[in-house]
């Protein structure tokens, strides 16, 4: 399902995907299968949404199939908030990988305030998608929350600065400049700060992440081909 879920199909699609994902439990677990995902990281003003979406729709054109499935901020929350499934979620995976996720997070998250706990939800809903594969995962942190699962492909967003004012002035109807300018700068240290926080994960590091795209230089679809083109050069697809 490429296109964005609705409000009123959402808890009959997390209803049937809980279904799937606990008939394919024992498959993951015996077959070392390519379950690919994506994860998205971008600059404030890189707006991720469309291109993700086209990537999702590439592949499931691709691939003959509604599998590939975009999950961005408002997609999690709501699986996390008016679901209350992330438990659920980590219990569609094998008893080793969930033990694999307890540890990494024993590793990354030691030390660290009660919001922490927080964090962990979050995480484990998110690396529990990856797991199940066919997931293009947009921001959130999942690029580290994803770390060590091999079948992953890590891309980031980046723009010049006014580009992203341009756009952060289209899409939230700001009319002056100087607030569109602050708004980023704020932005983009609250995002970096999230992942600082909690996992000591610089997200400025190029080499955190396999590809890196100047949006302002491609069209969504653009982009999408050259995933795709990653996805198969990497015999993930």
């Amino acid at each position: 399902m490429s296109n964005p879920i609705k409000e009123s199909t959402l808890e009959r699609w997390i209803q049937n995907q809980m279904k799937v994902w606990e008939a394919e439990k024992k498959v993951i677990e015996k077959e070392d299968v390519p379950r690919p995902f994506i994860t998205i990281s971008r600059q404030y003003g890189c707006f991720a949404n469309d291109i993700a979406q086209a990537i999702a729709r590439s592949l499931n054109d691709l691939q003959r199939s509604d599998k590939w499935i975009t999950y961005d901020k408002n997609l999690i929350n709501k699986i996390e908030e008016q679901y209350n499934i992330s438990e659920k979620i980590v219990e569609t995976i094998d008893t080793k990988k969930r033990e694999e996720m307890s540890e990494l997070w024993r590793t990354m998250l030691s030390d660290l305030p009660p919001q922490a706990a927080v964090f962990q939800k979050l995480a484990n809903t998110i690396r529990s998608l990856a797991i199940h594969g066919n997931a293009i995962l947009v921001g959130r942190g999942s690029v580290i929350i994803t770390k060590g699962l091999r079948f992953g492909l890590h891309v980031r967003f980046v723009a010049p600065l006014q580009y992203r004012i341009q756009k952060v002035m289209e899409i939230q109807k700001i009319k002056d400049r100087l607030t569109a300018e602050k708004l980023i700068e704020e932005k983009d240290k609250q995002r970096h700060e999230f992942m600082t926080q909690y996992i000591k994960f610089d997200a400025y590091d190029p080499a955190s992440y396999d590809l890196t795209f100047n949006v302002a230089q491609f069209t969504p679809d653009q982009i999408a081909s050259i995933v795709i083109a990653a996805l198969k050069a990497r015999k993930l697809i």
